[in-house]
């Protein structure tokens, strides 16, 4: 939604309601959201990255940083993804995923975050992975995990606690369900 039509809607609101400019764009956003989200409430879905060859100082370092069982998760939204294990954070739009399929990737034992050219591993797992392709490329947020640095993510390799539900979820806005690779 644009700008002048956000403003437009929460002046008619404020003049409704009475509310203050601030609460009623809130409101105006929070129901275009929900209007337009294929989710009843607006929200996005959560899937859980699954934590389970992640030992137990690992996943408690890992908490401490915002991720572990109860925070590692992506959030599937109308208009982006959003990758959060501990302080790794990609919010992908919608419109760059190209492919999202199970993964073979062998992670020979590793789990955490790791990176090899625009390629990142984010599991806590070597079950569950799922490989989701970006066309246009987008970039990390600055944390610790990437050196304090924006960096390039071309593919993510995840390992969810239900890796089916999070590609059908992905593919319901245009993957194509056989082969994993967008609809053009």
């Amino acid at each position: 939604m644009a700008h002048d039509k956000i403003k437009a809607a929460a002046r008619r609101r404020m003049a409704k309601t009475g509310e203050s400019y601030a609460a009623a764009r809130r409101e105006v956003i929070r129901e275009f959201r929900a209007a337009s989200s294929s989710h009843p409430a607006g929200e996005p879905e959560w899937f859980a990255i699954s934590y389970k060859d992640m030992g137990p100082i690992s996943t408690w370092a890992d908490t401490l940083r915002g991720g572990g069982p109860a925070g590692g998760r992506i959030e599937v939204d109308v208009g982006e993804l959003r990758l959060r294990m501990a302080d790794f954070k990609v919010d992908v739009p919608r419109a760059s995923v190209r492919r999202a399929a199970r993964s073979s990737h062998q992670t020979r034992g590793t789990i955490g975050v790791h990176a090899r050219g625009g390629s990142w591993r984010a599991n806590g797992s070597a079950d569950g992975l799922v490989e989701i392709e970006f066309a246009p490329p987008c970039r990390t947020e600055r944390s610790l995990s990437t050196l304090f640095r924006r960096m390039k993510v071309t593919e993510l390799i995840v390992s969810l606690i239900d890796p089916d539900g999070f590609i059908a979820a992905v593919q319901g806005d245009g993957v194509h369900p056989h082969t994993g690779s967008w609809k053009e």
